[in-house]
C-alpha cells in the first residue's frame, strides 16, 4: 500500500515537471501568463530574455495588457519597439486627471518609436486641459517630449501655443519643454512666439534661456526682429511691458535681453542700432549688454565704439569696465594699447571725491586675457610700481606669463589648459581661440571639457572661455565639435541642481548652436 502511495507521488511529480515546460522556451511563460499565483514570475522571465526571443508570445502579452488595462502590463511592450503595440500605445494616451501612469509609458515609447502615426493623439495628449497642480501633468510633459523627440512639424503650432500659454492657465514646466522643443525645429514662424517668451515668468521661474537658445538655432531669420525688439517696436512686447510694468521693476530688460541675443547671433547687421543705442539715457543694465554683444560681435566699427567708450573719462565707470571686458572678448588687439593705458592711469572718482583703481584693476585683467608674449615686459614693469591693487594686477601677470611661456605655440597652451590655477588655464583657453589655429585648437579645448559634477566652481570660468573659445574656432562642418558638446549637454542635464549650472548648461548649449550655424 505505502509503495503505491510513492509510485502516485513519483507519476503525479512527473506530471507536474512535464506541465511546467522547459524555462528557457517563452511558450512556457507565455501560458502563465492569466494564472494570478505565476503571472508576476512570467512577466519576469519574459522580461530578462533576449528581445528576439521573447517576441515570439507578444501577442499573448498584448492580450494581457488588453484584458487588465494594468500600466505595469503595458510596460513589458515597451522594449519591443514593435509596430503591432502601435494601436495600444496611441490608445493609452487617452488619459484622465486619475489615471494617467498608461499615458506617461505610452508617450515615451512612441517617441522611441518616431512613431508620426502616433502625432495627433500625442498633441491631444500635450493640450489637455489640466489644473496647474495636477500630477497628470506629467502625461502632458510626455506628450511634448514624445513630440520632440518624433521631429513632425505638425507638432510645431501646438509647442507655439504651449509656450506662449500664461503661468496662471498651465504648469509653467510645460512652457520650458516647449521653448526647448521649438529649438529643435529652427522654424522662423516661431520667432514671434519665442520673443514673448523671453520675458515670461512662472512661480519665480523664467524661460529666458530656452528661448534665447531657440532664437540662435533659427539664426539669421530671426535677426530682423530681433532689431525691432532692440529698438523696442514690437508692439506685442510693448503692450506685455506696458501691462506688467517692466520699467518699474526691470527697466531697459527689453533692449537687454535683444542685444543679447544678436550678440550670440554674431550679428553684423546689428552694430549701427546697437551702437545707436549706446547713446541713448541708461536704463538698467541694457547697455552693459550692449557693449558686450558688440565685443562678440568684433567687427572694426564695434570694436572703435568700445575703445571710445572705455576711453570715455564722463562715462559712467560700470559702462566703462564693460567695454573693457568686451574689448577682449573682440580679440581685436588694437584693444591692448588702450587697455594698458588704462591700466596705468585709468583712475575713476568715487561719489565722495576719491580716487579708486576699481577700472584700472578690471581693465588690467582684461589686457591679460587678450595680450600675447610681446607686451610681457611692459606689463610686468607696471605690476612692479603697482601699490593700490596689487592682488588683481599679479594675478593679471600670472596669466601673463602663461603667454610669455607659451607665445604663439598652441600646443603649448593646450597643456596649460589643465593648471592648477584657474587663471591660467583660462589665458590659455582664451589663447587658443584668439590664435585662428583650429586645426589644433580644436581638439585641446574639446579634450579639456570635463562634467560640470566634477568641476569646482572656480574652475567654471576656465569651462566658459573654452565654450568661447570654440565658438571662435568652430563651424558647422566641425563634426567633433557636435558630437563633444552634445555629450557634454547630456551629462549636465543632470547636474542642474548645483549651483551656477543650470547657466553653464544654456551656455554650452548656446555656443555649439553658434558654432552649428557658422558657415566659416
Amino acid at each position: 500500500m505505502r509503495m503505491q502511495r510513492l509510485e502516485g507521488v513519483v507519476i503525479l511529480g512527473l506530471l507536474v515537471g512535464a506541465c511546467s515546460g522547459d524555462p528557457n522556451d517563452p511558450k512556457t511563460w507565455a501560458a502563465k501568463l492569466h494564472d494570478l499565483r505565476d503571472q508576476k514570475e512570467a512577466l519576469n522571465r519574459l522580461s530578462n530574455m533576449d528581445v528576439e526571443k521573447a517576441r515570439l508570445v507578444l501577442p499573448a502579452l498584448m492580450d494581457l495588457y488588453k484584458e487588465t488595462k494594468n500600466p505595469e502590463h503595458l510596460e513589458a511592450l515597451v522594449r519591443f519597439k514593435d509596430d503591432r503595440t502601435k494601436p495600444l500605445f496611441i490608445e493609452a494616451l487617452d488619459y484622465s486627471d486619475d489615471d494617467f501612469d498608461k499615458a506617461n509609458v505610452a508617450a515615451a515609447v512612441l517617441g522611441d518609436m518616431k512613431a508620426t502615426d502616433a502625432v495627433d493623439a500625442l498633441i491631444a495628449a500635450a493640450q489637455k486641459p489640466l489644473p496647474i497642480k495636477s500630477r497628470a501633468n506629467s502625461a502632458k510633459l510626455a506628450a511634448v517630449r514624445a513630440l520632440i523627440r518624433i521631429g513632425d512639424k505638425r507638432a510645431v503650432p501646438v509647442l507655439t501655443k504651449i509656450l506662449t500659454t500664461s503661468a496662471d492657465a498651465q504648469d509653467f514646466l510645460l512652457n520650458q519643454k516647449a521653448a526647448l522643443g521649438l529649438a529643435e525645429f529652427h522654424d522662423p514662424a516661431t520667432v514671434p512666439a519665442l520673443l514673448r517668451g523671453l520675458f515670461m515668468t512662472g512661480r519665480g521661474v523664467n524661460i529666458f534661456q530656452e528661448c534665447r537658445l531657440a532664437l540662435v538655432r533659427i539664426g539669421a531669420p530671426a535677426e530682423a526682429a530681433l532689431m525691432e525688439l532692440l529698438q523696442e517696436k514690437n508692439l506685442d512686447v510693448r503692450e506685455m511691458a506696458r501691462t506688467l510694468k517692466f520699467e518699474q521693476y526691470t527697466p531697459g530688460v527689453v533692449p537687454y535681453k535683444a542685444a543679447m541675443v544678436l550678440g550670440d547671433l554674431r550679428s553684423v547687421k546689428a552694430v549701427p542700432l546697437l551702437i545707436e543705442k549706446l547713446k541713448t539715457p541708461r536704463r538698467g543694465s541694457e547697455q552693459g549688454a550692449i557693449l558686450i554683444s558688440l565685443g562678440q560681435i568684433g567687427t572694426p566699427a564695434a570694436v572703435d565704439a568700445l575703445i571710445e567708450m572705455v576711453k570715455d573719462p564722463k562715462a559712467a565707470p560700470s559702462l566703462r569696465a564693460s567695454a573693457a571686458d568686451a574689448l577682449y572678448l573682440s580679440g581685436d588687439k588694437r584693444a591692448v594699447p588702450t587697455l594698458l593705458d588704462i591700466a596705468k592711469s585709468g583712475y575713476i572718482t568715487t561719489p565722495d571725491g576719491q580716487k579708486a583703481s576699481d577700472l584700472r584693476a578690471n581693465a588690467a585683467v582684461d589686457l591679460a586675457r587678450i595680450a600675447g608674449a610681446e607686451h610681457f615686459e611692459a606689463f610686468a614693469t607696471l605690476v612692479e610700481k603697482e601699490t593700490e591693487v596689487q592682488g588683481v594686477f599679479g594675478e593679471a601677470l600670472d596669466r601673463m606669463q602663461v603667454a610669455k611661456q607659451c607665445r604663439a605655440d598652441v600646443a603649448c597652451y593646450g597643456k596649460k589648459l589643465a593648471d592648477p590655477s584657474w587663471t591660467r588655464a583660462e589665458k590659455a583657453a582664451f589663447a587658443i581661440g584668439f590664435s585662428g589655429d583650429a586645426k589644433a585648437g580644436i581638439p585641446l579645448l574639446l579634450a579639456s571639457l570635463k562634467p560640470l559634477s566634477t568641476l569646482p566652481q572656480d574652475r567654471y570660468p576656465v569651462h566658459q572661455a573654452i565654450l568661447y573659445s570654440l565658438t571662435r574656432l568652430g563651424t558647422k562642418t566641425c563634426q567633433e565639435c557636435e558630437d563633444k558638446l552634445l555629450k557634454q549637454i547630456d551629462r549636465d542635464e543632470k547636474a542642474v541642481r548645483l549651483p551656477g549650472a543650470r547657466d553653464l548648461l544654456a551656455e554650452t548649449r548656446v555656443a555649439l548652436a553658434v558654432i552649428q550655424s557658422k558657415s566659416k
